[in-house]
């Protein structure tokens, strides 16, 4: 005689989205606590916080600004969280001719324009790991760029009017990241240079992407063009980070977490 045993599927591991500043975060955490059961952890002085929105298990934290910070954070989230995938959101200088304030940039690739420990190793290239490029997963970076694209559809004419920017585009591509702000037209001029293909520039995603690829854990990261990475980047960057961000991300990411759900 046989015995049927019933059993549970298993729980699904949580997806982890962060952020460098709270601005890019949009209203998530907000939409975790009315959703009700989140919980804050704080681990190597910083908040995660555990919970589910939008139909995902999420730990949403601030990876803080700087590759050192991001790759604690995304340790931080591997090991003591064991997340199944992450998503970055935020906003970044536009260094593609075409890439203008406002528009989108989903990550297919992300390097570190900073690194250089040649004659020993190539430029760019990681130390004993043989690679500068490191890849976004292509499945998370789709369902990202589909999110993005449907939120310029919905709601583009609308955020341009409203912030009176251009209506947004959204690019695929190359992201670079070091550990400097980028603000004046020589470096960008610089970074055209040497990686022509490179389209927006920031300080988090390739310390990310390398932690991710090392670990196994598939990435993507979208990127907002707050400014031009130029003279004026400061002061376009402050603006945009505490007018437009939060609008951006919160768009973007409950559209990206409700197909996410259902896959």
């Amino acid at each position: 005689m046989s015995v049927l045993v019933e059993t549970k599927p298993a729980a699904r591991r949580p997806l982890g989205v962060l952020a460098a500043l709270p601005e890019e975060l949009g209203d998530l955490i907000a939409a975790m606590r009315e959703n009700g059961g989140m919980r804050t952890v704080t681990h190597g002085r910083r908040d995660y916080h555990v919970g589910s929105v939008h139909g995902v298990p999420c730990v949403v934290t601030l990876a803080r600004i700087g590759k050192v910070a991001a790759a604690a954070t995304v340790s931080a989230l591997i090991h003591a969280f064991d997340v199944e995938a992450i998503v970055f959101a935020g906003v970044a200088g536009g260094v593609g001719r075409a890439v203008r304030i406002g528009d989108i940039v989903v990550s297919d690739a992300l390097l570190q324009h900073d690194l250089d420990a040649s004659p020993l190793f190539p430029r760019y290239e990681v130390p004993l790991l043989g690679v500068s490029r490191f890849n976004a997963d292509p499945s998370l970076a789709a369902r990202l760029a589909d999110a993005c694209e449907r939120f310029v559809a919905e709601e583009g004419a609308m955020l341009a009017a409203r912030f009176g920017t251009q209506l947004p585009r959204v690019h695929r591509g190359l992201v670079i990241s070091g550990d400097r702000f980028v603000a004046s037209a020589a470096e960008v001029e610089a970074l055209r240079d040497a990686l022509p293909d490179a389209l927006a520039v920031e300080m988090e995603g390739a310390a990310i992407a390398q932690v991710c690829y090392e670990y196994g854990v598939p990435c993507a990261v979208v990127r907002t063009i707050s400014d031009t990475a130029d003279a004026h980047a400061a002061a376009s960057f402050e603006t945009f980070l505490s007018e437009i961000a939060g609008t951006y991300s919160a768009g973007i990411l409950s559209r990206f977490l409700r197909d996410y759900a259902v896959t």
